[in-house]
């Protein structure tokens, strides 16, 4: 039976999210003062399989070794998503079908099969080693205030909670009782930047410095500089906004230091070491748009993509100028493509708008601002809240449910869906005539 790209993409997270509800659903998945609520695991599963990081519980008190491990499981799959996974199989099976290789194809614009067959081979390898030595790093930070065996484990935890963009942990306020400890915040910040740039540009940077490479390839270079860019705008307005508040009693190395941190971690991952429901409306403000913009295309980071972001400016940039091309870098880039990005940001402009709305329905007696807020953290795969995941109605977690599964699938689903579509040659010619703007 011949499965289209999208049907195969949705119905393998789907699948990975049944099957995270009914392990998370099992008696020896919850701690023995844990009350049972199949919602709770469905919500959960989601969160992990998508690769947010919200949670309606303290995953650390609610859910066994054993749940965690489970949880843990779903963030390294999803994280890697069905690209990476199908790679595995197919290493183990020593060949790779044509249908995963249509799919890994189309997601990471590579023409040659051999060609991307060895970049996901090689990105297997890159993902695994990144995440022991980040665990390593973390295990040695933990040690000082955990034995050396739960040191490990939550090493190991939170560099693939980190890598995969996950946002989880086991602790009940994330990494807040770490926001005095800069290898642990710094360690977790790389690892969700190297998660958040894409396992092309990983290989690429990789084969630059062993020589492979005279220079990084226009995707690589844009991702980067984009990267560099969001972090220093986030650092400087995190700081605007919450300045006075962390100067208090704090020095300014640390404000410094968890400024950096949650620049990083909100755009794609939902680590905090400081208390979100304190933040001022301006810092909310920027935390939405720095969750909506996301990280590169081929990463476990979601929103729309930094690519996308950077595309949309290119086009106001050319139109503003009057220029009928678009260059960006001395490069000269496709109009498809630039029309892609605009479709791509306008969809999902609109699905967000359409979540926001429904959540602000149900959710009426919660601040709006928090309401948007977790709307976009949820459709964006974020993972930060403003305090309020706990206290959502059930519609408002159903509705959070299908806002982390369409925003995990859905800018891939329709890139897809834009590559496998055939051009429609319309041969009537209608006459001109214009229309007012403005």
């Amino acid at each position: 039976m011949n499965t289209s790209p999208v049907k195969t993409i949705i119905l393998f997270f789907t699948a990975l999210i049944i099957l995270g509800t009914l392990l998370l659903s099992l008696p020896f998945s919850l701690c023995d003062c844990s009350q049972f609520s199949i919602l709770t695991s469905l919500f959960t599963a989601t969160s992990a399989v998508c690769v947010t990081g919200l949670s309606v519980v303290n995953i650390g008190t609610y859910f066994t070794d054993f749940g965690q491990i489970v949880i843990l499981c779903l963030l390294q799959i999803g994280g890697l998503g069905y690209m990476l996974v199908s790679t595995g199989l197919g290493l183990l099976a020593g060949k790779l079908a044509l249908k995963d290789r249509k799919i890994m194809q189309e997601l990471f614009d590579i023409s040659s099969f051999n060609e991307l067959f060895k970049l996901l081979k090689r990105a297997v390898l890159v993902v695994f080693v990144i995440e022991a030595a980040g665990a390593a790093v973390l295990a040695a930070g933990f040690s000082k205030s955990f034995p050396l065996s739960k040191s490990f484990y939550y090493g190991i935890f939170h560099s693939v909670s980190a890598f995969c963009n996950g946002g989880f942990s086991p602790f009940g306020g994330s990494l807040e009782s770490f926001s005095s400890n800069p290898a642990i915040l710094y360690t977790v910040a790389v690892l969700v930047v190297l998660g958040s740039l894409g396992f092309f540009v990983l290989t690429d940077i990789i084969d630059k410095f062993r020589g492979k490479n005279v220079r990084l390839t226009f995707h690589s270079t844009v991702i980067l500089q984009m990267t560099l860019i969001l972090i220093i705008f986030g650092v400087i307005s995190f700081c605007a906004g919450e300045f006075f508040t962390l100067a208090k009693n704090n020095s300014l190395s640390y404000v410094i230091n968890n400024s950096l941190f949650q620049a990083v971690s909100s755009r794609t991952a939902g680590f905090n070491s400081l208390p979100m429901s304190n933040v001022t409306s301006f810092t909310a403000f920027i935390l939405i748009m720095l969750m909506f913009i996301g990280g590169g295309p081929g990463s476990t980071a979601g929103g729309i993509k930094i690519t996308t972001l950077a595309l949309v400016f290119i086009f106001i940039k050319s139109v503003l100028k009057g220029d009928s091309s678009y260059t960006f870098i001395k490069k000269n880039i496709d109009a498809e493509i630039i029309k892609k990005a605009l479709l791509v940001f306008i969809l999902m402009i609109i699905l967000l708008m359409f979540f926001v709305l429904l959540m602000l329905y149900t959710e009426a007696d919660i601040e709006p601002l928090k309401v948007i807020f977790e709307a976009v953290s949820g459709f964006c795969t974020v993972g930060l809240s403003l305090g309020i995941t706990s206290d959502l109605s059930a519609a408002g977690r159903i509705l959070l449910v299908f806002a982390m599964f369409v925003g995990r699938i859905g800018a891939i689903t329709i890139l897809v869906y834009l590559l496998n579509r055939k051009a429609v040659i319309n041969n009537i010619k209608y006459p001109d005539d214009r229309i007012l703007i403005g």
